[in-house]
């Protein structure tokens, strides 16, 4: 220990008892075949530079305060001791019969075609009940789609500014709400309520008469809360991971509910770490299958972690039309792909309505890989209600095996897109007959009246690093008297177009198809007939998929014969 005391600058240890709060975290793999390595390396540094064990005591996580040389050389004097395996970063991590749910018709992601999963089909043979889900992200929300599927949490947030209630680690996983102000660090945003879009996802009740229906509504959920405000640390994530599967964490209770499949839709930049990796292969030893988004930044999902893990499902994103997201992430380590959103289509789930603390329930669009990774989860929580022998890597075969092929470009994107049907067959060895496929419900109208207006701008869509908020703007115009041979016309300014949707709803509650007639620039002229109409409102809803480009609309109006 006195070799280590002068490996060790004495001005380091000087700034670390002052400057703790400045300090940049690490996560420290100690060699259990080195008699007291653990107290060697506790009695050198302050006592508050060690922030907790991990991983049964053989990781410690600390904080090392300084810049410049003289904190690379306090780095560097830690890794040479013989006692020392490694020293990594904690790297911060960053926000996927027909039920009688009154919006199920918007999500398309369930039985479409082209971008859907299959889902109605395999909930003639199961709902995924008996199953288990755990949802490591923001935390839960109250919400009548939820409350009936929500197991006791836990929040593994170690940083009491990051999770914004006052404390570190307890008891309580609901989502504080991660809204952060201008000088945060981490720019301005609103509170995503991130972690119950990703619960709604997948395990949404249905068949109560309100909003929607998880992949697997049956199942139930197990948030773990592990990101808050700018995000969270790979080392609170690793222990959410291990508490998930029904492991042992340092001054954590038992997970009474070991989850069945562990989803992370959340991600950062860098290698797999090896504390992240023991965290993965432990989870799966016991049981647990994990799915991880594999990033929204368009590039080679190498480079993103933990997607870049070993022994995890990765899933890239698709559109509604079936091709990849023009966002998703790709390449050799992605496994799957499922619907997150895009190409004409953003994915309805949970939220709350609170723009900073929680408000009261809602439902929102968002898109992203966050998006397509619940999907996966739901769909492996619907296999294991009819097997519960499987294994991690016999889900992961039959994911595979049984997906579907894709039906526009998505290359990169693994074996095809999950088809929850062929997965639950696939392992039901074929005792449930396949049922007769049932036509899909269309979509109904949502009427909303803003009043008239014209010249106006289009909503953008928000984008965050893993999930992006489509931008939704409504318009109203009103038609005081009855009419034949009508013609609704309308101009939108937009530099790409093809990020946009466009619904009409008529003044009797009909949907009016658009099509484009002409186009002169960045305009493009929309017209939809009409044999007669009623007197009333048209309702025109004109969502942006996006983000980053803007415009406008420039027209809206009615001709018809009186």
């Amino acid at each position: 220990m006195k070799h280590l005391m002068k490996s060790l600058p004495l001005a380091f240890l000087a700034a670390a008892a002052s400057d703790i709060a400045s300090a940049k975290q690490y996560v420290v793999e100690i060699d259990p075949s080195v008699a007291h390595s653990k107290q060697l390396l506790t009695d050198v540094l302050p006592v508050d530079a060690i922030k907790r064990s991990m991983l049964n005591g053989q990781y410690l996580v600390i904080d090392i305060p300084g810049k410049g040389q003289l904190h690379r050389s306090a780095m560097a004097a830690i890794r040479s001791q013989s006692f020392v395996k490694r020293v990594e970063e904690d790297i911060w991590v960053t926000t996927q019969a027909v039920p009688n749910d009154a919006l199920y018709s918007r999500q398309w992601y369930h039985f479409e075609d082209a971008g859907g999963v299959r889902a109605q089909n395999a909930h003639d043979i199961t709902r995924g009940e008996g199953s288990v889900i755990a949802v490591i992200d923001t935390g839960y929300v109250p919400h009548p789609d939820l409350d009936t599927n929500r197991l006791p949490g836990y929040d593994m947030i170690s940083n009491s500014s990051t999770a914004g209630d006052g404390n570190g680690r307890d008891g309580n996983a609901i989502d504080e709400g991660d809204y952060t102000g201008l000088f945060s660090g981490c720019g301005s945003s609103d509170s995503s309520w991130h972690g119950a879009h990703v619960a709604g996802i997948s395990s949404a009740v249905t068949d109560n008469g309100t909003g929607i229906a998880g992949i697997a509504p049956l199942s139930k959920f197990v948030p773990v809360r592990a990101l808050g405000r700018c995000g969270g640390t790979l080392s609170d994530i690793a222990d959410g991971v291990v508490w998930s599967a029904g492991l042992p964490v340092a001054g954590a209770p038992l997970n009474q509910n070991p989850a069945d499949v562990i989803n992370l839709s959340l991600g950062g930049t860098g290698s797999c770490t090896s504390y992240m990796q023991a965290a993965i292969n432990q989870a799966v030893a016991a049981g647990s299958t994990v799915v991880v988004a594999a990033g929204n930044s368009s590039v080679d999902a190498r480079g993103a972690t933990p997607a870049n893990c070993q022994n995890v499902i990765t899933v890239a994103s698709t559109g509604r039309d079936g091709a990849r997201a023009s966002y998703s992430n790709f390449g050799s380590v992605v496994d799957i792909a499922a619907p997150g959103g895009g190409n004409g289509g953003g994915i309805l789930s949970t939220i709350d309505r609170g723009r900073q603390g929680r408000e009261g329930a809602t439902y929102a669009e968002y898109q992203g890989t966050s998006m397509a990774t619940p999907v996966v989860a739901g769909v492996i929580a619907l296999m294991r209600s009819v097997n519960k022998d499987l294994t991690p890597a016999e889900v992961e075969a039959a994911l595979s095996e049984s997906a579907r092929s894709f039906p526009g470009t998505c290359a990169g994107c693994g074996a095809g897109i999950v088809d929850a049907t062929a997965a639950v067959l696939a392992v039901d060895n074929g005792s449930q007959p396949e049922p007769e496929p049932q036509p899909a419900p269309q979509p109904e109208p949502q009427v909303v009246n803003y009043g008239g207006a014209t010249d106006i701008a289009i909503n953008d869509a928000r984008r965050s690093f893993f999930f992006t908020r489509s931008g939704i703007t409504r318009v109203s115009l009103n038609d005081v008297n009855q009419g034949s041979d009508v013609t609704v016309s309308l101009v939108i300014r937009h530099a790409r177009a093809s990020d946009l949707s466009v619904g009409l709803t008529g003044t009797s509650g009909q949907r009016v198809a658009l099509r484009v007639v002409a186009r002169e620039g960045g305009d493009y002229l929309l017209e939809g007939q009409l044999g007669s109409a009623q007197a009333g409102d048209y309702s025109l809803t004109i969502t942006d998929s996006t983000a980053g480009v803007s415009g406008s609309l420039i027209f809206f109006g009615v001709e018809q014969t009186e």
